[in-house]
């Protein structure tokens, strides 16, 4: 099989997170050893970061997490900040965002699905086998770039002064509204 060739992220690009309070911007998780989300360690060996390259982006993994749902609701919004992390240096990604998901034994709905154990597979062997500093993937919800960085990749990202912002209801009715959906009050 042909290798797969990593991806990059420059020097002073932009990530974005909408993430709990209580974690801080450079949160890589998950807290305990059991995996939780997409690309944690299934063995709980090393912590993950989720970004997204846009805002946009973020709000939707993180906020518009049920598409049958028309709405995204302000207690939800309220109960997360977003925040803006800077490239440091270089990001090499490994990408599941073309061929390279075949190439590793997923589809994409493997890849967009909510059964993570397949996809932690794939995390635990482009952390064991490559130099990735994490994985570069679509959003399942505008088909646009996200990472899972690993904690080797600490020293690769810094937070900005746009760092654990309370979102206001005017960007969270734009950024439900890009998902064509309704901001609301409960």
């Amino acid at each position: 099989m042909a290798g797969v060739t990593l991806r990059r992220i420059k020097p002073g690009a932009l990530l974005h997170r909408i993430h709990r309070p209580e974690h801080d911007a450079l949160y890589f998780g998950p807290e305990g050893p059991a995996p939780t989300f997409r690309f944690d360690a299934p063995d709980g060996s090393y912590k993950v970061l989720y970004a997204a390259r846009s805002l946009e982006t973020a709000f939707g993994e993180t906020l518009v997490r049920s598409p049958h749902v028309p709405y995204v609701t302000s207690t939800a919004v309220e109960a997360r900040v977003r925040s803006e992390l800077a490239v440091t240096r270089s990001l090499k990604l490994y990408p599941l965002i073309d061929a390279g998901v075949s190439a590793r034994g997923l589809s994409f709905t493997d890849l967009h699905g909510d059964a993570y154990a397949r996809t932690q597979e794939v995390s635990a062997w482009v952390h064991g086998n490559t130099s990735a500093d994490g994985i570069l993937y679509t959003s399942r919800f505008d088909n646009q770039h996200c990472v899972a960085l690993f904690d080797r990749a600490i020293d690769a990202v810094v937070t900005t002064p746009a760092s654990k912002l309370a979102i206001s209801p005017a960007e969270a009715t734009a950024l439900s509204e890009h998902f064509g959906k309704a901001y609301v009050e409960p």
